[in-house]
């Protein structure tokens, strides 16, 4: 992947909207700057028409596929930030679970206590349409052992994958966090969600 210079990212631009076509669609560029951290480009799209919302995050210093691990054992840690580019996974091995981008993913910024908690919100969600009594007791399970992983601070370990480095995690004691280079193969396997849009038109300097 080629270097992205930061010239000029700071932006508003106008285009046409990828659901709808309407011309009431902006697209809102920003450098955002994390202590000891590298610079990232936000990148909003957004339609007035149809409301169809689009995020995502590229890392400006990242350019090959990596993989970040932290083991969050306190309070502390659980404020650890996830920067979740739409090609990004996140793995929380500990309960068997896992986010993997579609075809309409969308980056956004959390920490690992929310993180968990838009799991459960996932299950809850899931629990409304559960039609067996085993499914019912799984789910319940589930959302009970995350609100233990949570009031407990319980040690948990996030993964963090991305085939196109655009994906971060910082971390609350730096000394934890692993990182690594994806091996191309590695890299093949992970799902991306990529969207790519057109006839964007520079409103501002």
């Amino acid at each position: 992947m080629n270097s992205l210079s930061i010239e000029n990212l700071d932006s508003e631009m106008e285009t046409n909207c990828p659901v709808c076509e309407s011309k009431n669609t902006k697209i809102v560029q920003k450098i955002l700057d994390f202590p000891h951290f590298p610079q990232m480009w936000f990148y909003n799209l957004s339609c007035s028409d149809c409301h169809f919302k689009y995020n995502d995050f590229i890392n400006l210093a990242i350019n090959e596929p990596t993989r970040y691990t932290y083991l969050a054992e306190n309070k502390d840690d659980y404020t650890s930030k996830i920067i979740r580019s739409s090609n990004g996974t996140i793995r929380f091995p500990n309960i068997g679970a896992i986010l993997e981008p579609g075809p309409k993913a969308d980056g956004f910024i959390t920490n690992i206590e929310g993180m968990l908690r838009d799991f459960q919100g996932k299950a809850e969600f899931l629990l409304r349409d559960a039609t067996t009594e085993e499914e019912i007791i799984r789910i319940n399970e589930f959302i009970k052992m995350i609100d233990e992983y949570i009031n407990g601070n319980l040690p948990i370990e996030i993964v963090i994958e991305d085939p196109f480095g655009n994906s971060s995690l910082i971390p609350f004691d730096q000394s934890k966090l692993k990182k690594q280079r994806l091996s191309n193969k590695e890299a093949e396997k992970l799902k991306t969600g990529l969207m790519i849009f057109e006839d964007a038109q520079n409103t501002s300097s």
